[in-house]
């Protein structure tokens, strides 16, 4: 992810760095944030099949995604 973010803005590799440290961050914040509410709410079990949800959902989003661009 990084090496894409360094060649689509080569002449601001320190911006880009810090805005791929940030997102990749936050990333792990919001995780963590509601991965804690759906425990809170319902079982560890249930967690987990959210995660595997969203992760289905994040590789065909970007499977089509990358369809469409190709």
């Amino acid at each position: 992810m990084q090496t894409w973010i360094l060649q689509s803005a080569p002449r601001e590799a320190e911006a880009a760095t810090a805005l791929n440290t940030s997102v990749f961050n936050l990333a792990i914040a919001l995780g963590a944030l509601f991965g804690g509410l759906v425990v809170d709410a319902a079982t560890l079990t249930a967690a987990l099949w959210v995660g595997a949800a969203v992760g289905l959902l994040t590789t065909l989003t970007v499977w089509r995604t990358r369809g469409a661009a190709g």
